[in-house]
């Protein structure tokens, strides 16, 4: 006797293959946010590992890094000079070679012998600029502990002479940055200013000075454990930032010594708002326009001369940034964060606020 075998009909596959796309679909968003959930761990980690690498500084120093060293008078712009670190001259196309480029060394660079990376350490001259040919092996090098694998555009150099049509500058990208204050972008000793940067001189323009903040550090100046009277726990060291969208926009660029670049410093302000201010959002409006930038969590602005004076923590993580604390804890800290919260949590004294 012979046994008809059934087959499965047209209409039984195309449900077997509706079923199995409804799982698929089903499964991916889990999928995608486990990968999320361990990009953003990772994040975190480096963090705790720059904590780490800070408080072994601070032992041996006995201060922490400063933000950043400069050296030599103000910036020639036009006619007249600029302060300390509120001017790069290279990006500009200005650094003839009577003036080279003043900006050294970077808390990053300081931090390397500490986070596993003598190195690299070694490969840098501290005596010549950044920018010097010297050290371009150096500031090239892509330092995983220095990226956040959430970022889509880390992987991006920096040509920090691109707009002035020169080769030769590249950078590699990072996504930490460390707190300088939100402080407003001028100065205490002029009387509009109650609220600007502090400085050892009145004369910024013809002297080597010192400027800093209500952060972590600043413009040739560090300081100990000591001068944190709020305590560790209470102020950030490290904000997570992103790197550029284009080879033009400086963020996130690990050894320059720049607010945007590896520095925060905008007043008022929070987590993924407010536009920060570098030498290149002029183009980067250009090409994009100012709403899809906004769109982007990528604002800018240009800022005073096509300066840098602020930038902001930002992410790709969904609603918060990554930041650490002085004594080494991580968190992740809204987007939606209170501006008054968010200053004070930058601050390494109570200040008031308007």
């Amino acid at each position: 006797m012979t046994r008809t075998q059934r087959g499965f009909t047209l209409v039984e596959i195309l449900v077997v293959i509706a079923i199995i796309g409804l799982l698929v679909a089903m499964l991916l968003p889990a999928v995608q946010m486990a990968r999320e959930a361990a990009r953003r761990s990772q994040c975190a980690n480096n963090m705790k590992q720059l904590g780490l690498a800070l408080h072994n500084y601070q032992t041996a120093h006995r201060v922490l890094p400063p933000a950043m060293i400069w050296n030599g008078r103000g910036e020639p712009y036009g006619a007249g000079l600029l302060p300390i670190g509120t001017f790069d001259r290279v990006a500009m196309g200005i650094s003839p070679g009577s003036q080279p480029d003043r900006l050294y060394a970077n808390w990053v660079m300081l931090l390397l012998p500490y986070l596993e990376q003598q190195a690299v350490h070694n490969s840098f001259n501290l005596h010549l600029p950044v920018d010097d040919p010297a050290n371009r092996a150096a500031r090239t090098v892509n330092l995983p502990v220095m990226r956040c694998p959430t970022d889509t555009n880390n992987d991006l150099p920096y040509e920090r002479a691109l707009l002035a049509g020169a080769a030769g500058h590249s950078y590699a990208r990072g996504n930490y940055a460390m707190n300088m204050g939100t402080n407003h972008g001028c100065f205490t000793f002029q009387p509009s200013c109650p609220d600007g940067f502090h400085s050892d001189t009145n004369d910024l323009i013809n002297t080597n000075s010192k400027v800093w903040g209500s952060g972590l550090g600043g413009f040739n100046v560090s300081f100990g454990f000591e001068q944190f009277p709020k305590g560790t726990s209470n102020i950030i060291a490290v904000d997570e930032v992103r790197a550029g969208i284009e080879p033009i926009d400086p963020r996130g660029t690990w050894a320059i010594g720049m607010t945007g670049a590896s520095i925060t410093a905008l007043p008022f302000a929070g987590p993924n708002r407010g536009g920060d201010m570098i030498t290149s959002c002029t183009e980067l409006v250009l090409k994009y326009s100012a709403a899809e930038l906004e769109r982007l969590g990528m604002a800018c602005s240009s800022g005073p001369v096509r300066g840098n004076y602020g930038a902001t923590a930002r992410s790709q993580h969904v609603g918060v940034v990554n930041v650490a604390r002085l004594d080494g804890s991580v968190d992740a800290i809204s987007n939606t964060v209170d501006p008054a919260v968010w200053t004070q949590l930058h601050a390494k004294d109570e200040i008031e606020l308007p």
